[in-house]
């Protein structure tokens, strides 16, 4: 070979690593002031037992996001005087937020659950059945710090509260049922029977009211004279003149010829009879005074019926003399 022989292989530069030395270590990370950041804590520190660190697939608490959570349903209770409203919110909860959920909905059914017609029963019934998530929730640890978000202020335990005496509402109607049943209030009495004699009440009715009628006087009678001298007919009751109205004929069977007959014996007839000698022009209700047949001016007589006793049955007979 012009060029000579190749050079054996622990002449190669290249066989026996790198010509240029062990390349050098990267630098530390830059932390420009701040001070190195901690190790990602142990989920197995906190209590939760997950080994390596795992976080688990379960639910997780439905207002921060944290975990262990368990699924429980808390319910509440109003009462709104004729009506009831039943109230639920349901999870998964955590510790912290489980406890906020049930401590705000039990205190809130203790002050609005009595104002109905079932309110006392429906809310001791509700606080009872809030205990079961209640003991679910005590049996979890607390979210592990650092994965959840903000959570529900749990405040003081109910028994700290001022709600708490509304409980004694109950209380007191047990204790006033419990007094009434004592005095005998509602317990009927079982008196011994005894027999009493039996009396017969007297009854005594009063006598009867004496009522006398007031005297009627006698009507007067102004008539022309009558000179027929016709036989008289029948003399029928003075009284049959009463039901007298406008356009009947009247007859006096007196037959005085006078002027002025204090007793007249007055018959009703038909006009179309010859013995008629007078007609009724008009009918005044509630008087005895004559002068009010000046008002008819073809009234020539009158018949007036006076009743002291009851005014109102006076009348006045306005007449006009026919067949003369």
């Amino acid at each position: 070979m012009p060029y000579g022989a190749p050079p054996p292989n622990d002449a190669n530069p290249y066989a026996g690593g790198n010509p240029y030395g062990q390349p050098a270590p990267p630098p530390p990370p830059m932390n420009y002031g701040y001070p190195p950041a901690a190790p990602a804590p142990d989920p197995s520190a906190y209590g939760y037992g997950y080994p390596g660190g795992a976080v688990p697939q379960g639910p997780v608490c439905r207002f921060c996001g944290g975990f262990p959570a368990v699924e429980a349903t808390v319910r509440g209770h109003q009462g709104i005087i004729v009506i009831m409203r039943f109230l639920k919110l349901r999870g998964p909860f955590c510790r912290v937020c489980g406890d906020a959920t049930v401590r705000d909905m039990s205190a809130k059914t203790l002050v609005q659950g009595w104002w109905s017609y079932l309110g006392a029963p429906m809310t001791i019934i509700t606080l009872l059945l809030n205990l079961g998530p209640h003991n679910k929730l005590k049996q979890l640890p607390p979210p592990a710090p650092g994965t959840h978000g903000p959570q529900l202020d749990p405040g003081v335990p109910l028994s700290k509260r001022p709600h708490v005496f509304m409980l004694l509402l109950p209380v007191g109607w047990i204790i006033t049922v419990i007094a009434l049943i004592a005095t005998g209030a509602f317990v009927p009495k079982n008196d011994p029977y005894v027999p009493h004699p039996i009396v017969m009440p007297t009854v005594s009715v009063p006598p009867m009211p004496s009522f006398s009628l007031p005297p009627v006087p006698t009507p007067t009678f102004s008539l022309p004279p009558d000179t027929s001298g016709k036989p008289q007919a029948p003399v029928p009751a003075p009284a049959s003149i009463d039901s007298a109205k406008v356009g009947d004929c009247l007859r006096n069977e007196n037959g005085t010829g006078a002027t002025y007959d204090p007793t007249p014996r007055i018959t009703m007839l038909p006009c179309t009879d010859q013995r008629a000698q007078y007609k009724v022009l008009w009918k005044y209700l509630a008087t005895s005074d004559e002068k009010v047949c000046e008002a008819q001016p073809k009234s020539d007589s009158n018949y007036v019926r006076t009743n002291t006793g009851m005014p109102a049955l006076s009348y006045v007979l306005c007449l006009q003399s026919i067949h003369t």
